[in-house]
């Protein structure tokens, strides 16, 4: 009888430990390898949704900095501020006229820029936009509608349509200026991202002042 109380006791002893040690690893900060990665619920608002996968194991500042701006809300009630018809899709100008910012800047994480980041620019990939210069970027970002491999290594991709890409693409349809602005504006009504219990750090940023003084 004692042999088998031993036994059982022993036993819930190894399930508290790999229970602690589960809820130990999805509270630190920072993504782990074996653990899910962030996924970002686009709604438009005609309601439509796709969802975004976010890598930080390509591109971390990038995804703690998108998803920083997510959880302040402010990508909420922004409108695709560029489209190229069947091609690109393009939002997070807080202005509207291709220039707007959060007020900083982040490096940019792809290879011309000295950053090892594999991720393809293929269909539905999500990259972030910038100036003409590297490490310009802040809040804008483009959702690519077919493959373009000559955007890779010069553009910060960070993440990939995984649901809904017939919505983006219908989206893409759409009739535009001369400019590639849409004729008819449309919003995104929310962002919300789905961290499964990762907590991101705030991105590492540089200010106007550090990148207008180079």
């Amino acid at each position: 009888m004692m042999k088998k109380l031993m036994i059982f006791f022993t036993i819930i002893g190894i399930s508290m430990l790999g229970f602690y040690s589960i809820n130990k690893a999805t509270s630190v900060s920072g993504p782990l390898e074996n653990l899910k990665n962030p996924i970002a619920t686009i709604i438009l608002e005609n309601s439509q949704v796709f969802k975004i996968e976010l890598y930080p194991k390509y591109a971390p500042n990038t995804v703690n900095n998108f998803i920083d701006l997510v959880n302040k809300k402010f990508y909420n009630n922004k409108p695709f501020s560029k489209i190229i018809p069947n091609y690109l899709l393009q939002t997070g100008d807080p202005i509207g006229d291709g220039t707007g910012f959060p007020g900083y800047f982040i490096k940019s994480e792809c290879k011309q820029n000295g950053f090892k980041n594999r991720l393809k620019c293929e269909q539905g990939t999500v990259c972030m936009a910038r100036s003409k210069k590297y490490n310009t970027e802040g809040s804008q970002f483009f959702i690519l509608l077919q493959d373009d491999s000559s955007l890779y290594g010069h553009y910060t991709a960070f993440g990939k349509v995984i649901e809904g890409i017939n919505i983006a693409q219908e989206v893409g349809m759409t009739q535009v200026k001369s400019d590639n602005t849409p004729l008819e504006e449309i919003k995104i009504k929310t962002i919300t991202v789905d961290t499964f219990g990762i907590t991101y750090d705030e991105p590492q940023v540089i200010s106007i002042y550090e990148e207008r003084s180079k």
